[in-house]
């Protein structure tokens, strides 16, 4: 059974069960209320984003729901290449939000399992782990196990909270939250009979070990609201004190079957690499290398394995937005990228980038089932290959550094690699500590870890006192806050249709110096999708007017930012107050929002659809924004962006928003969503004419005229693959073009010549400036001796069978110097011509040897690296050619002098 097969078929069965699909989440781990969840760095299980689900603060339209969720983990990623490890895999899950429970749970797990319209695997194959204490779940797998002719004892396992409770141990040591039991579901895989009726719990531990057993679903059964409270305030590493485990008001299921590892099973194979999904990528790998099949065990496989494991993770990362950088999921994808292009060029011979190539196979395999592979394959292919060419700039110097520096170690007889080199290593050549281990690891050497890490928290020290401070209070994560009774679990927003509104106070945090209050609706618009936050005022009844300087959400509350200090919190909640937002600074982002909007259709009209946000920032003083593209883009390119903006906006176009879309509908209207977000079924759609459609949630003008003049102030690299554009709209691209008018006016008058004439004009004193120079050159060439043939025979002295010219030309142009050292050599032979100059106060030294007197004996490269020693210098270099420095002035006419002893010892004759 293929991958592709057995997912449609679990999918299927759950449908006929009467449950719905639902979209997988992003890897990136957001809720179903778009909150992100900053425990976690990637989506790792299918129920991340319906803990709001579970934990009753939001309601889905259907109880009952499946999906196929794409997952990442990486804990384990040094151990990707052999039979088992993944850092990618794909997870079936069904659901069920106070629908059915326990028993309809297992018995929905036995029919798939076992019916053969579905599965059909043999019962004796199957055995199941449960909690120690739940009965429940042992009498429903001994329900069906009965039937099947098989002694419930001989396949129910009791096991202890480490693995059969969610969380693990979450039973005795938290953390609060949503909780329950589990039950696992293992399938015998060993060649041997499954066992019989008298297979005892101490049997199964002992085979379970030995890899005969292997787990296949989980049914997570969650019923429990843990309470509790931390040990020790100050110190969360403690854990938590329980004070209590009550029942929640209504039960869920959470399931989970690896849907890679099950097809392991099913198809017979020993190796998760063995199964159909990531054949056509080694294809592809073995179709660029001219090579077959590698050896079983050999570093060929297991390079084959992890450029296979690392495309799949890396290509579904960015195609939900994460892009490579240097921290959290940014720095995890460049380590994923770097190391299958180090495995690509060390063990495969991939000279030249490759992965972008190999992840065509990877659309021929999941493309089908995973759309996103096809709709961002130019942003994958752009950056797979710019990440990978980036790499390779550096890749082979770091390689070379790094076997010089474990040679001189085996020279030392010493296996300990320097924590500090290995950091230069990263902050030099791009190589992520994992590398450097692994590569080291190979030869015999340990890494002083504790040094790297010190290394690297004095660079991140440094680089935020660079940074400075962004932030004028604290998060919204304060741990005292004051909630009315009656508080809604969310914000009104009204700030679509006006900027002021009564509201009451129904939430307030401390803040640093000030205070974070939330209201039970508002007209200010919070900080997202990368539009700031609105600024205004709360005013109390008794006409105190609390200024707000910004405005964020958590969740669906929006908490605005008050500076005020003495303000009482106490008597402030439950207060009605005015809230205004200053309407002139919104009307400025209004502006500076649409025109984001018509900038990114005009990038990808101009550019190519390959063009994705990867970021924004929507001020009321400019935008800024962040998109894919793999080169800097020429003049000619920024201005028809440029003028197709400012087209738009003379058009005055009418703006229409659609604030509640079937997301299908938007997508048939051809509607831009924000790269690597994930969206419900209905959304907000924003239409400008037939040139934009994007689904947004942010405010914007009424018609495009409102933007006024829109103008690129400059186009930049953001990061590796990503190109920045800021840019002004309205009066502040007045401002801009009055301001650059008035210096082409004042640059014009220093030339005595008019703006539209400026060009031409600078032109002509370039040109005359050159003339000039050339003049100077040529006076300053015959004042040197350099610009005759004749080479003055007072320069010059007879050192056996060659000829010495030497000069000290003092303070002048080096490149006059060399000219005058050429003309002095030219069809000279014999002659060994040797020069010096002075600039900036330090010594260099030229000299050039005919071909006779080479053939003498004498070595430009050697002669000047003992004249450039008396200077307090040194260099060196062919024996025609050769340059070299010195740090003494004064000692320039001495190290002349000395030439002659030292040219005489090379040539064989008396110094005399």
């Amino acid at each position: 059974m293929t991958v592709r097969e057995l997912r449609e078929k679990y999918l299927r069965f759950f449908e006929s069960k009467g449950h719905q699909r639902f979209p997988a989440a992003s890897l990136v781990p957001y809720d179903v209320t778009g909150r992100l969840d900053e425990s976690l760095l990637f989506t790792g299980a299918g129920m991340i984003q319906f803990k709001p689900f579970f934990r009753g603060v939001a309601r889905p339209d259907h109880l009952r729901l499946i999906t196929c969720q794409p997952c990442v983990r990486t804990g384990d990623i040094d151990e990707i290449g052999d039979d088992t490890h993944l850092s990618f895999f794909e997870m079936l899950g069904n659901f069920s939000f106070g629908d059915y429970f326990k028993a309809q749970a297992i018995a929905f797990s036995w029919e798939f399992l076992t019916d053969k319209q579905w599965l059909g695997l043999d019962p004796r194959r199957l055995s199941f782990s449960i909690f120690e204490d739940d009965e429940e779940a042992y009498n429903e797998w001994a329900f069906w196990l009965t039937p099947a002719g098989l002694e419930p004892a001989s396949r129910i396992v009791r096991l202890g909270e480490e693995s059969n409770y969610w969380p693990a141990n979450a039973f005795s040591a938290g953390p609060p939250g949503p909780c329950g039991p589990n039950s696992e579901m293992f399938y015998w895989t060993s060649k041997e009979e499954p066992p019989g009726n008298d297979y005892t719990q101490e049997d199964w531990v002992r085979d379970e070990a030995a890899g005969k057993w292997v787990e296949i679903w989980n049914d997570v059964f969650i019923q429990y609201e843990w309470q509790g409270h931390l040990k020790d305030p100050s110190n969360s590493k403690l854990g938590y004190e329980k004070d209590g485990m009550p029942e929640l008001p209504f039960k869920s299921i959470d399931t989970g079957m690896g849907l890679d590892r099950t097809a392991i099973v099913l198809g017979g194979h020993k190796s998760i690499y063995e199964i159909d999904v990531f054949q056509p990528i080694f294809a592809k790998i073995r179709g660029l290398r001219g090579a077959g099949v590698p050896p079983a065990g050999s570093r060929e496989e297991r390079a084959e394995r992890i450029v296979a494991d690392h495309l799949r993770t890396a290509s579904f990362c960015i195609a939900d937005g994460i892009l490579p950088g240097n921290t959290g999921r940014g720095y995890v994808l460049r380590r994923l990228i770097r190391r299958a292009t180090l495995q690509g060029q060390r063990v495969l011979g991939f000279n030249e980038p490759f992965l972008h190539i190999v992840y065509e196979g990877l659309v021929e395999s999941m493309g089908d089932f995973y759309t996103s592979l096809i709709d961002q394959r130019e942003m994958i292919v752009e950056t797979l290959r710019n990440e990978e060419t980036l790499f390779r700039r550096t890749l082979s110097n770091g390689l070379r550094l790094l076997a010089e520096q474990m040679d001189a170690l085996i020279a030392q007889r010493k296996s300990s690699y320097s924590g500090t080199a290995a950091f230069q290593l990263y902050d030099t050549y791009g190589f992520p500590l994992e590398i450097t281990q692994e590569i080291l690891s190979e030869s015999g050497f340990t890494l002083n870890v504790e040094a790297y890490e010190a290394a690297l928290a004095e660079a991140q020290i440094r680089s935020r006192k660079a940074q400075g401070d962004t932030s004028a209070y604290g998060g919204v994560t304060a741990a005292e806050e004051l909630t009315a009774d009656d508080a809604p679990g969310f914000t009104t927003f009204l700030g679509y249709s006006g900027v002021d509104a009564e509201a009451r106070v129904v939430r307030i945090r401390p803040a640093g110096e000030g205070l974070l209050v939330a209201l039970d609706r508002t007209p200010f618009y919070a900080e997202s999708g990368g539009q700031t936050g609105d600024h205004g005022t709360l005013t109390l009844p008794d006409g105190t007017a609390l200024p707000v300087d910004n405005t964020t959400k958590s969740g669906g509350t929006f908490w605005h930012h008050v500076s005020a200090k003495e303000i009482e919190p106490e008597k402030l909640l439950g207060q009605t107050v005015r809230a205004q937002v200053l309407g002139a600074r919104r009307d400025r982002i209004r502006r500076n929002h649409t025109a984001t909007h018509l900038l990114q259709a005009a990038l990808r009209q101009t550019l190519g659809t390959h063009v994705a946000q990867a970021g924004s920032y929507v001020g009321p003083d400019n935008l800024r924004f962040d998109f894919t593209h793999s080169k800097a883009m020429t003049p000619e390119e920024i201005e028809r962006v440029e003028r197709s903006v400012n087209e738009q906006a003379l058009a005055n176009t009418e703006v229409t928003t659609y604030v509640d879309l079937p997301i299908d509908e938007a997508r048939a209207k051809g509607a831009m969503a924000l790269f690597g977000e994930k969206y419900g079924d209905r959304v907000r759609m924003v239409e400008i004419g037939d040139f934009s459609r994007e689904l947004c949630g942010g405010i914007h003008v009424r018609t495009t005229g409102e933007i006024g003049l829109f103008k690129i102030v400059s186009e930049s690299s953001a990061a590796s693959g990503v190109r920045r554009i800021e840019a002004i709209t309205g009066e502040g691209a007045y401002e801009w073009v009055l301001e650059e008018t008035k210096r082409l006016r004042e640059a014009a008058a220093l030339l005595k010549t008019s703006p539209r004439e400026l060009v031409p004009a600078i032109e002509r004193t370039v040109e005359a400036a050159k003339e000039e120079r050339r003049r100077r050159e040529k006076a300053e060439m015959a004042s040197m001796g350099g610009g005759t043939a004749t080479a003055e025979r007072s320069d010059a002295i007879d050192v056996g069978p060659v000829v010495l010219w030497r000069r000290n030309f003092g303070d002048v142009d080096p490149k006059l110097a060399a000219n005058a050292v050429d003309n002095a050599a030219a069809a000279k032979p014999n002659q060994v011509t040797l020069a010096a100059v002075v600039s900036n106060g330090k010594p260099q030294f030229i000299c050039k040897c005919g071909t006779d007197a080479v053939t003498a004996g004498a070595h430009a490269g050697n002669l000047l690296r003992e004249v450039a020693k008396i200077a307090g210098g040194g260099g060196g270099g062919r024996p025609d050619f050769a340059t070299a420095g010195g740090r003494d002035a004064g000692k320039v006419d001495e190290a002349l002098e000395a030439a002659a002893k030292i040219l005489a010892t090379m040539v064989g004759v008396s110094a005399d």
